[in-house]
């Protein structure tokens, strides 16, 4: 099997629709890539990740985030974990609502970069963290499960590391949305890097199997700069890319553009026992 190639796995991946054989389970309905890649490749291929582009969009990141950090109620001092924290910009927002944050993330190029934000990021994996990691009130998942070659492992780990009563509070795509129907196999978030599709019925049995109670489940907004929203576009659908181009010039590169199509879910769930 070749070797995974980092720049897959980069956040703002334009990869779109690039992804080996995508199989369903004929019991469930879950989705996912088969063959995965190798686990230790996949981990060094994290490692190598670097990523100019999620920083020149920082701004919009923060917008991203002062928005859903909302959503964890008040802070009051309370243990937060971010898993897959990239630069460090949501354990960044969490700390100035008031959260003891930190997080983890396996990208050495992103580590610094958060590091130099004064931010405490472990550069270790979920399970490596739930061995010897203290235990949090609340953990977050951006963007991150659907990375995972093996997700009822990593959040077994994760229900590890939080307190009886602890909230998981999960944003991935959501394999059943609308969107996701219509598009069928031109559904942007086929990639390389996602290896699970969940949709609202497979996440929750999922984290129900798992130790864990799903109170509620939304859908998840990022903002990004129209510049970089029509790069996506363009890359995602090859027909709208001269129009994606023509509106490139005239649209300001720094404009935040809200985007939420239903395709991406918000789940939070709480620590059984």
């Amino acid at each position: 099997m070749a070797q995974p190639d980092h720049a897959a796995y980069r956040c703002t991946s334009f990869g779109h629709r690039s992804h080996g054989p995508i199989w369903g389970c004929q019991h469930c309905g879950l989705l996912f890539q088969w063959p995965l890649p190798d686990g230790s490749a996949l981990l060094d291929a994290y490692g190598c990740v670097e990523d100019p582009i999620y920083v020149a969009e920082k701004d919009n990141r923060y917008l991203t985030f002062r928005r859903v950090v909302r959503s964890l109620g008040p802070a009051a001092d309370r243990r937060l974990l971010d898993v897959g924290a990239y630069c460090g910009y949501f354990v960044d927002v969490a700390r100035e609502r008031g959260f003891a944050a930190e997080g983890l993330e396996l990208s050495r190029w992103a580590v610094e970069r958060a590091r130099a934000l004064g931010l405490t990021i472990h550069r270790a994996t979920l399970e490596q963290h739930a061995l010897v990691g203290p235990r949090y009130d609340v953990l977050t998942m951006w963007d991150v499960i659907e990375h995972f070659s093996d997700p009822r492992r990593e959040v077994e780990h994760a229900r590890a590391l939080l307190c009886p009563g602890g909230r998981l509070f999960i944003s991935t795509v959501d394999a059943g949305s609308l969107a996701a129907k219509l598009l069928g196999a031109r559904w942007p978030w086929l990639m390389d890097m996602h290896l699970v599709y969940f949709d609202r019925r497979t996440i929750t049995m999922l984290l129900e199997d798992a130790g864990f109670h799903v109170e509620r489940i939304g859908t998840y907004t990022h903002t990004v700069s129209g510049g970089y929203l029509l790069r996506k576009i363009a890359a995602s659908f090859a027909g709208l890319a001269p129009i994606a181009s023509v509106l490139r010039r005239i649209t300001p590169a720094c404009l935040a553009v809200p985007v939420n199509l239903g395709d991406n879910m918000l789940v939070v769930a709480r620590r059984r026992g």
